[in-house]
């Protein structure tokens, strides 16, 4: 039995189970703060909402069909933007505004990043980021980006496919 004395390292919240960046520092896709549905925990949400701001997060764009985590961010300081995915029917019309809600942020506060959530990381999840690889120049085709997605560890299928096949680069990318 020795006297080794555990050294204490000091971490800010708690990282998230399932996240990516897309631009390291700069726009990150995740499951909601404090994990999805049933398994969604008050006190895990606020380690991570933590966590992404030692990161430097300060907006939440959440694509969730419900409103909430909304007021808890804003409460918690972040800016908030609420673009629901709610059926792929309408991700030609529901997805273009999530992404210019982040472009918007981007080109408001260089300095700060942008986590963008659905609920769990699931398909939903994999066509954000597909689509976000897309509008900010980082995938050149929705072939590239489904990849991205799926290097990212997100379920890739016909619903990722489709959204990233409606999402547009930005002119002059």
């Amino acid at each position: 039995m020795g006297d080794e004395v555990e050294s204490e390292v000091e971490t800010v919240g708690t990282e998230p189970k399932v996240y990516a960046w897309i631009v390291p520092g700069e726009v990150a896709v995740a499951e909601r703060p404090g994990g999805g549905g049933a398994s969604h925990r008050r006190d895990r949400r606020q380690a991570e909402q933590d966590w992404w701001r030692s990161q430097g997060v300060r907006a939440i764009v959440s694509g969730m069909q419900s409103r909430h985590g909304l007021v808890e961010y804003a409460l918690d300081g972040f800016v908030i933007a609420w673009h629901p995915l709610t059926e792929v029917e309408s991700v030609e019309r529901e997805l273009p505004p999530l992404v210019a809600a982040v472009l918007r942020f981007r080109e408001e506060r260089p300095d700060d990043a942008v986590l963008v959530h659905v609920d769990r990381p699931n398909q939903w999840l994999a066509g954000v980021d597909g689509a976000l690889r897309i509008a900010l120049g980082v995938a050149p085709d929705p072939a590239a980006a489904l990849a991205g997605a799926g290097l990212d560890g997100l379920p890739l299928g016909p619903l990722a496919a489709a959204m990233v096949n409606t999402a547009r680069a930005p002119a002059g990318v």
